[in-house]
């Protein structure tokens, strides 16, 4: 593969559109509810670049379905970014607290968005602190390999 160099306006063009993004948080991911369906509902608002999911913890997911509960994926919270800032502002003051559908039929009739606008929030720092949690999480393991072997 040849590699090519970036050129200086090419790089300040593509900062500057990372600077015009927007990030909204959703504190509350409802049942049944994945990443495509969440991306689908709010593309009404506006053309969306990311979106990030937690998935629930794997020893919750494990006593939910010891219980006999669904056995799908759950997410608990959720960050999307919009391509503008203004989009992002749009959803979080007009979806927050609204129902997630207006189809009774729907199983997410009776959920609510719990959304937030976060202001100079850049995805960056979301994939920093995803980064440093996964550092932290390496380092207890082996702290713990260490005293096992002792």
């Amino acid at each position: 593969k040849k590699v090519r160099r970036l050129k200086l306006a090419t790089t300040q063009n593509f900062n500057a559109t990372l600077q015009k993004r927007g990030v909204v948080y959703l504190s509350r991911i409802p049942p049944r509810m994945g990443p495509a369906r969440v991306k689908t509902l709010l593309a009404d608002f506006g053309s969306i670049s990311r979106i990030y999911l937690v998935e629930e913890d794997k020893t919750v997911r494990k006593k939910r379905r010891k219980a006999g509960g669904s056995s799908g994926k759950r997410y608990t919270e959720g960050w999307v970014e919009f391509e503008s800032k203004k989009a992002a502002k749009l959803v979080g003051e007009t979806l927050n607290m609204t129902r997630v559908t207006n189809h009774k039929g729907s199983i997410h009739y009776d959920d609510l968005w719990n959304v937030k606008y976060l202001r100079g929030f850049k995805w960056s720092h979301l994939t920093e602190k995803v980064a440093y949690e996964r550092r932290v999480r390496e380092q207890k393991l082996r702290v713990e390999m260490m005293e096992v072997r002792r």
